[in-house]
């Protein structure tokens, strides 16, 4: 009678065992199934949300002119970069088409020009070239201008006369539609391809009758030497600003650069509010004297944008088509082709 006590024991304690393994079985398999829900989300969206990858170096090609020049003085960059392990690195370039150069080649992954450049770029050795953001261009701030003893009036004054330029600038597109504005073209005066600091010496030398600048040369100008306008982009069609990027690096690492333009568009709204305090610190970060960036900084046009809208690629297909239809770019051109969307999915 004890065997079959024990053999009874033996077997409820062999079942117990046994309905134990296969509880512990399933909770470790829903468990797991738990785990494995939890990996992949439910919501589709989750899995395409934007790149947040971010590169060890950010380089970044600037113009005196353009207001990345207030974010780099202001250190708000580096900033909010430094959580990312981001080192960041300004390059100057004097103007649009030496900068799109540079960035088509990998020297630089993101910059800021005028309307032309990008598009001269595109229509040339430029297909490392996206858009991927801008901001308004001041219709105030870029000028066609003369000595103060001269007797020319307005651009009807200056056919036949000798007009400096940056060849491929945004001061080529101003010039372009301001003599058309005046039944003009560019074969009615004598353009006059130069750099902007071998301008200023022709202009002051007299060896040219009149000059396209932007501020805050323009300003300089002005101030110094006391040119005055004939013509500015006042009536004339809008020319936006842009921020363009190497394409490849706008790819991989679009996270970064909408880091970079949002601390811009943050910077730019506090020194349109700040006239003055910015004109100090861009004072000490440029040698430029502080009243004239007072003048530049009152006429420059604030905010930077992304992605490009409808309107935007409009108005730069314009730049695009005017510049082909006077035969000074080789080719036709789609300016959406060349645009990266930093938002994307």
């Amino acid at each position: 009678m004890r065997k079959v006590y024990s053999v009874l024991l033996f077997i409820l304690l062999f079942f117990s065992l046994g309905l134990a393994a296969c509880g512990q079985t399933e909770t470790t398999n829903s468990a797991s199934t738990a785990s494995t829900s939890t990996a992949s989300p439910a919501d589709p969206s989750a899995s395409s949300a934007p790149s947040e990858v971010y590169p060890e170096k950010l380089r970044i090609g600037y113009q005196k002119g353009g207001t990345l020049i207030i974010l780099k003085a202001s250190g708000q960059l580096e900033k909010a970069l430094a959580p990312h392990n981001v080192e960041v690195e300004w390059v100057e370039f004097a103007y649009g088409p030496p900068l799109m150069e540079a960035m088509n080649a990998g020297e630089i992954d993101f910059g800021y020009t005028g309307a032309t450049p990008p598009v001269f770029a595109q229509a040339g050795d430029g297909p490392n070239l996206a858009y991927v953001g801008y901001g308004p261009s001041s219709k105030e701030g870029y000028g066609i201008i003369v000595p103060k003893d001269s007797p020319a009036q307005s651009l009807q004054d200056l056919k036949h006369k000798k007009i400096a330029l940056s060849k491929g600038s945004a001061g080529h597109y101003l010039l372009v539609k301001a003599l058309r504005k005046e039944g003009l073209t560019l074969e009615d005066i004598e353009p006059v391809y130069l750099s902007y600091s071998e301008a200023r010496t022709a202009f002051e030398r007299g060896d040219v009758d009149a000059w396209v600048v932007p501020d805050p040369r323009f300003a300089d100008a002005e101030e110094t030497i006391g040119a005055r306008p004939v013509a500015t982009g006042v009536g004339l069609p809008v020319q936006y600003n842009f921020y363009l990027a190497n394409k490849s690096f706008a790819e991989r690492y679009p996270a970064v650069l909408r880091v970079a333009l949002d601390e811009l568009n943050k910077i730019e709204q506090h020194a349109k509010d700040n006239i003055d305090e910015t004109a100090n610190f861009l004072e000490k970060d440029t040698g430029i004297p502080v009243n004239i960036w007072k003048r530049a900084l009152k006429r420059q046009a604030w905010g930077a944008q992304y992605p490009l809208t409808q309107e935007v690629l409009d108005s730069q297909q314009q730049v695009a088509d005017t510049f082909f239809e006077i035969k000074q770019i080789p080719k036709q051109i789609q300016v959406k082709e060349a645009v990266i969307d930093l938002t994307a999915k």
